[in-house]
């Protein structure tokens, strides 16, 4: 029993850690599923299997010439190619019988793509599978179980896919392969705590430099809509007003700045600076 349950536990953590969006690929075929071993022909006019025995990992690229994603998955697996070479990866390209056979062979040739071309006579093996999108790639392990069904997206797809090939090489576990298929969201620079309002002061400021100072005071007024306790922002808008002649209205942005931080040297020295005109 213990054995059971350990080959149980794997076999899910296996299945875990194929994609989310296997089940958006293709209808008809689930993930742990057995694909057919069959020939199909082949785009010089022999047959070849869909499926090697002899691979650990089998990886079939489902595309169409002529369209700009599939063109970029053909270079890709043109790496993996070369990536995995001496290893038992095998990688085929599949074009639909509906396509000139010349168009295929040029997109293939165009990526540098070496190895099998198969040709899907009247769409049998798209229908049968349930694709509903181009381009995809499957992963199949030694004995055929789909492991993987990943159609293109602009995000992370190259490193998803080795993953994948490289758990059926046995090479990483499935913790792994989920690590390079959800690595941990880059922070963006819009993101970092006060990052769009310092960006928009520092805009202010070269607009202050400028001598656009009406423009300055716009964006230090949009800063502070947002976040009231910016002081840069309330210092920009002091400088702004007083170099408008503004003087009492600037002395009340930099009385603002220093009540959040009293010994602000800019906005000290901008108070110092203006004089609001006598009454």
């Amino acid at each position: 029993m213990p054995s059971t349950l350990a080959s149980a536990r794997v076999a899910a953590l296996f299945l875990a850690a194929a994609s989310p969006s296997a089940a958006l690929a293709a209808e008809h075929v689930r993930l742990g599923d057995r694909l057919e071993a069959e020939d199909l022909p082949t785009l010089d006019g022999g047959r070849a299997g869909l499926l090697s025995a002899k691979a650990l990992a089998n990886v079939l690229v489902f595309f169409r010439p002529g369209q700009e994603h599939s063109t970029e998955v053909l270079r890709h697996a043109a790496a993996w190619s070369r990536d995995f070479a001496g290893k038992p990866v095998r990688i085929v390209a599949i074009a639909s019988s509906r396509r000139p056979g010349a168009e295929v062979r040029e997109a293939v040739k165009g990526a540098g793509l070496r190895g099998p071309v198969l040709v899907d006579e009247d769409d049998r093996l798209y229908a049968k599978l349930g694709l509903r999108m181009l381009p995809v790639v499957a992963v199949a392990d030694q004995a055929f179980r789909v492991v993987a069904f990943e159609p293109f997206r602009k995000v992370n797809f190259d490193a998803t896919v080795r993953a994948r090939i490289r758990l059926a090489l046995k090479e990483i576990d499935a913790e792994a392969v989920d690590r390079a298929a959800n690595p941990p969201r880059a922070t963006m620079p819009n993101e970092v705590e006060g990052a769009v309002s310092h960006r928009n002061v520092r805009l202010g400021q070269m607009l202050l430099e400028r001598g656009q100072h009406e423009k300055a005071a716009e964006r230090a007024r949009h800063v502070l809509a947002l976040d009231p306790r910016h002081v840069p922002a309330h210092v920009l808008l002091g400088q702004a007003l007083a170099a408008q002649g503004r003087c009492e209205d600037a002395v009340r942005a930099f009385e603002d700045a220093l009540r959040l931080e009293p010994a602000n040297a800019a906005a000290l020295a901008g108070k110092a600076g203006c004089k609001p005109a006598a009454r």
